[in-house]
């Protein structure tokens, strides 16, 4: 797990800490024949917090990741008063129960349009997927959070805003602006030297990503993290161009590649010191 720190810890201002968990293996074979053995790519959870309390942002997958997470949250010293949560996919919120018996003082919360969606991802067949590909990794209970109809919340009387981006990775994607310290936690609306989850798009929303992407770009931000990114990258705003030029490269390389192994082989070049080289994430997740 890697931390890097973001803004000085002082009175009245917030800062912000960013655990990483490296990718992990899947059991399970590849959708195509080639790409690194069947895994998932590293994720990330933000904590923001001030002199007191503190919120978070996603709250990983499997015991060991929540655990861990935990563990971090809890050197910081601060009541954890909130836990955000960017979208629907299992690997942002499946630990949300190991956290909230930890925590149990702090709410969970998700966009109503995003709460619709976990109830896909909590559902019998999602949860027997997710523990075959993880045996012994889920937690037994998996709980979602609460449906949040506001678009703003605070901490120590920070706004914190929920800016909501439609289809990106996910439908009903959204992203954290923090304006007071210039953060954005993107959630996957950025990813961040980390192959991306195109597999489940289509050119018409690859379009709406990348206007999100140029959303969060307006807001010219200090500090950007994303949901998925190489352990040890900076959370830097050159992350959102990263990502836009990712779509577009695989737009533009997808409409003349001869083949599903071409178009990969073709992105692995451009992008060769990215990690999670996973043909589900470009062509779709096996199972689904």
């Amino acid at each position: 797990m890697d931390g890097t720190t973001g803004l000085k810890d002082t009175k009245n201002t917030l800062s912000v800490n960013v655990f990483t968990a490296p990718g992990k293996a899947m059991v399970g074979e590849r959708p195509r024949p080639f790409g690194e053995p069947l895994g998932f790519d590293p994720a990330t959870s933000t904590l923001i917090f001030g002199e007191y309390d503190a919120v978070l942002v996603d709250a990983m997958t499997t015991v060991a990741e929540a655990e861990a997470l935990a563990d971090w949250i809890a050197l910081h010293n601060r009541n954890l008063e909130t836990i955000y949560i960017t979208h629907a996919h299992f690997d942002h919120f499946y630990g949300l129960s190991v956290l909230l018996d930890r925590f149990p003082g702090a709410r969970a919360i998700a966009t109503p349009k995003a709460v619709e969606g976990i109830q896909m991802y909590l559902s019998p067949p999602v949860q027997q997927l997710a523990r075959r590909m993880f045996p012994g990794q889920v937690p037994t209970k998996l709980l979602g959070p609460e449906p949040y109809k506001g678009d703003t919340f605070t901490l120590e009387g920070h706004e914190l805003r929920i800016i909501e981006q439609g289809r990106t990775d996910c439908p009903d994607s959204t992203s954290l602006y923090v304006p007071s310290i210039g953060l954005i936690v993107a959630g996957d609306v950025v990813y961040n030297q980390c192959r991306m989850y195109v597999g489940d798009t289509t050119p018409d929303s690859r379009k709406n990503w990348i206007a999100a992407l140029d959303r969060l770009a307006a807001l010219n931000p200090a500090i950007v993290v994303a949901g998925h990114k190489k352990p040890g990258a900076p959370d830097s705003p050159s992350t959102i161009q990263d990502t836009k030029r990712y779509l577009q490269d695989f737009d533009r390389l997808q409409k003349t590649a001869t083949s599903d192994h071409e178009l990969f082989d073709q992105m692995t070049a451009l992008y060769p010191d990215w990690v999670a080289n996973q043909s589900w994430l470009m062509f779709g997740f096996p199972g689904a």
